[in-house]
């Protein structure tokens, strides 16, 4: 029953008044609930050293996935003088207030003598804000500070030693000594760069090497670049001799190419004459420079120490190449490709013992493509022996060998011909003439006077 008012049909509209304001808030309630999410923006900085050189660049990012990215500020603070180094306002879209940038790169460069500040201890301060409604509108922020050093005096560099005589091809010592420490120093022939290694004495070393393709003109110098991005460059006194590399024919036969190239194309069909030279050229030269780098990313890790002493032993054999030919492939009359043989062959029985040419550590146990199966020794600071060929390996990688100690035994493997040994000697990257590593008077001249603070 309805009384005269109509009560009832009173409640009955409030009511519907009420659903229809509920499911009209509902958006917004939801809306307001999610804008006021309180979870801190992600601000992460790229690891860089605490020194900061005369110019540095500071990369990183700052992330939102709730409410997206309203402001980054970044400043420098030294004796109470702040300097804003990076600021920017990312406005939120029309509507609910949502940033549009969920993501904001880092990426700005630091010149302190720019901004007026002095070498010495100084705040990397940075600050991100979000697009939330928590703090009256302000939102929520991630903060970092970070002590930094300004540094903008490059390191000194002294030059210890005073004769550096080198032959192309060759090996070279060189002790210097810088004003600071330095994550990077050494030795740049050219553009090639030899690492320097630190001394007990605090004095650095550096072997360095004028690669066999390298003119005698080549630019010689020290360089240092420290904590903060300084660097430094100093020549030093040196003379680098010519060498006469020998001219060698290597002639080619069928019988040869059916040999060797199936292990290199092992799931090819036998081929023809014509097909079996252009497998032959492309493992001579594609393969030959993949081993390279094989080979290099092993020698350009070095111990920080010196294992070996005194002249290197020569495997007893005869020599039947010699370091930097520069060969010639010749097949049916027709030459067909050059190289440079970048070690010494050793031929004498077969599977024959090698020895350890000087003591160390066995960096690299393996098969390298033309050089087949393959032993690198790490003798310190740079310095490695090489033996290829071989038909088996005795020994294992990380263990330690002194003079001597059997290595495996010589053989056919990889791109030989016949049974014998490649011996190479490489200082970190380049491959130098063995024969100097033989010679105690060249070693006694060229390297062990120079490992002491007292040296030439």
């Amino acid at each position: 029953m309805t009384n005269s008012n109509g009560t009832p049909k009173k409640a009955f509209r409030s009511r519907v008044l009420i659903i229809i304001l509920v499911v009209a808030l509902l958006p917004l309630l939801v809306v307001s609930v999610k804008r006021l999410e309180g979870r801190h923006p992600d601000l992460n900085l790229d690891a860089f050293s605490s020194a900061i050189g005369s110019e540095r660049i500071i990369r990183g990012e700052a992330a939102d996935p709730d409410s997206g990215i309203r402001r980054v500020w970044i400043g420098l603070i030294q004796g109470g003088k702040e300097k804003v180094v990076f600021e920017k306002d990312f406005p939120g879209s029309i509507g609910w207030g949502a940033g549009d940038q969920r993501k904001v790169p880092i990426d700005i460069t630091l010149r302190p003598k720019d901004l007026g500040f002095v070498d010495g201890e100084a705040l990397l301060r940075v600050a991100v804000w979000d697009h939330s409604w928590r703090s009256w509108f302000k939102g929520n922020h991630a903060y970092l500070e970070k002590t930094v050093l300004i540094d903008t005096r490059p390191p000194e560099i002294s030059v210890v030693t005073r004769i550096h005589n080198v032959a192309q091809g060759g090996t070279g010592l060189l002790r210097y000594r810088l004003s600071e420490d330095c994550p990077r120093s050494g030795v740049l022939v050219g553009d090639r760069f030899y690492p320097g290694y630190a001394t007990t004495g605090g004095d650095m070393l550096v072997y360095f090497a004028i690669g066999h393709d390298q003119p005698t003109s080549v630019p010689l110098s020290v360089t240092a670049t420290d904590a903060a991005g300084n660097s430094s460059r100093a020549g030093f006194p040196h003379h680098i001799r010519r060498t006469r590399f020998k001219q060698d024919t290597i002639t080619l036969s069928k019988r040869f190419l059916d040999w060797k190239m199936p292990d290199f194309f092992p799931d090819q069909p036998a081929a023809d004459a014509l097909a079996l030279l252009d497998q032959f050229l492309k493992v001579n030269r594609d393969v030959r420079a993949e081993n390279y780098t094989q080979i290099t990313a092993v020698t350009r890790h070095s111990d920080p120490d010196t294992h070996w002493q005194g002249a290197f032993r020569r495997m007893p054999a005869a020599t039947r190449a010699t370091f930097g030919d520069r060969r010639v492939y010749r097949y049916n009359g027709q030459e067909v490709d050059r190289q440079v043989h970048l070690g010494i062959d050793l031929a004498s029985l077969a599977h024959s013992k090698i020895p350890a040419a000087n003591a160390g550590r066995v960096a690299f146990v393996g098969n390298v493509g033309i050089y087949g199966k393959t032993v690198i020794i790490d003798h310190g600071y740079g310095l490695f022996s090489l033996y290829s060929h071989l038909n088996e390996i005795s020994i294992a990688k990380g263990q330690e060998v002194i003079k001597g100690t059997e290595l495996g035994r010589t053989g056919t493997t990889g791109l030989a011909g016949g049974d014998h040994l490649h011996f190479g000697m490489m200082v970190h990257d380049t491959f130098v003439n063995p024969l100097e590593w033989w010679d105690a008077q060249w070693i006694a001249n060229n390297i062990t006077g120079k490992l002491t603070p007292a040296a030439n």
